[in-house]
């Protein structure tokens, strides 16, 4: 969530909630002789508010599979489930006199606080990293879709170097690679085996000779670079040292203006192309690092999310019958 001008309405309704239940709280502290109690009205009073406010956060998860349902938009209950949230732990903490307590009521309040921290964690890596992925990112892909733009990326990288150097007599060790846009039907079958034909021509013509001439010793070296430390990159799984011999842009760049010192012309176009690969690569690595630090939180709120109603569910009734 992304807080903007459109949360200025949630602001001042958790503000103003909040206000009115500390001038609550504070005339029931007052008015009791023996100081606040969770177990008495009022305080029963906070901690049904309260724990009303905390099934309602969990019921985000299930709101977001069903986008299409009519009960309100998903950034509306995105909405709430950051400012209820904020607003329940106040509430719980009235419900507890502002204490922590002890045995299951600290643990309680222990595991509220984590998750509450984990959630503004959560909301300003939501408002920082899609920012911040715009200015780093400007090749972004669907997410789910990157090992397959990778396979195509080091598929087109083989065919550029291949021009140079021909065959590169490499065994693919992963899926074969399929354009985003899928197969391509014809009516006729004929047409499509002579497409393909057509096709295996030409590949086979690359294979069999360099397409462009330099000298033997140049061939040989470009050859070695690609196979030693570019193509490696250009896997799903890029080699570690690959990732730091190309982990910036301006890394890149210096690794191929490098190269087209030592190449001679011919190549120059052929090296161009490669960074560009090389360079769309590194942005998916950006990507996918991102996207985790997006998503990766989820993994321990979530779950604590849960365990805390279960727990919540525990306390209640313990509480009620002893």
């Amino acid at each position: 969530m992304i807080l903007d001008d459109r949360q200025t309405r949630w602001v001042f309704g958790t503000a103003i909630a909040a206000v009115v239940s500390l001038a609550v709280y504070i005339g029931y502290a007052l008015a009791s002789p023996n100081g606040p109690r969770g177990g008495s009205l009022m305080g029963i009073f906070f901690a049904s508010a309260g724990t009303g406010s905390i099934v309602f956060e969990c019921l985000l998860g299930l709101r977001k599979k069903y986008p299409a349902s009519p009960l309100g938009r998903v950034k509306t209950w995105l909405s709430a489930h950051v400012w209820l949230g904020l607003l329940s732990f106040f509430l719980i903490l009235m419900h507890s006199g502002f204490r922590w307590g002890s045995g299951l009521s600290a643990v309680l309040m222990w595991l509220f606080a984590v998750i509450v921290a984990s959630g503004i964690f959560g909301v300003a890596l939501q408002s920082y990293i899609p920012r911040r992925m715009t200015e780093l990112v400007t090749r972004e892909t669907i997410y789910e879709q990157i090992p397959t733009v990778i396979r195509g990326l080091r598929v087109e990288a083989d065919e550029r170097v291949e021009y140079i150097t021909a065959d590169l007599g490499l065994d693919e060790g992963e899926a074969e690679y399929q354009p985003a846009g899928g197969v391509k039907y014809y009516i006729d079958p004929a047409q499509k085996k002579g497409a393909a034909e057509k096709t295996q021509v030409v590949v086979d013509k690359r294979k069999a000779s360099p397409q462009i001439e330099i000298e033997e010793g140049a061939r040989a070296a470009l050859r070695a670079h690609y196979v030693q430390e570019i193509r490696p990159f250009l896997r799903v799984d890029a080699a570690a040292n690959s990732r730091r011999l190309f982990g910036g842009r301006e890394l890149v760049a210096a690794y191929f203006g490098h190269l087209r010192t030592i190449m001679p012309v011919a190549a120059h176009d052929v090296l161009r192309d490669l960074e560009e690969i090389c360079e769309e690569r590194r942005q998916l690595m950006v990507q996918r690092r991102l996207h985790l630090w997006l998503h990766g939180w989820l993994l321990a709120h979530v779950p604590l999310s849960f365990a805390l109603l279960v727990l919540t569910a525990v306390h209640a009734v313990l509480s009620l019958r002893y």
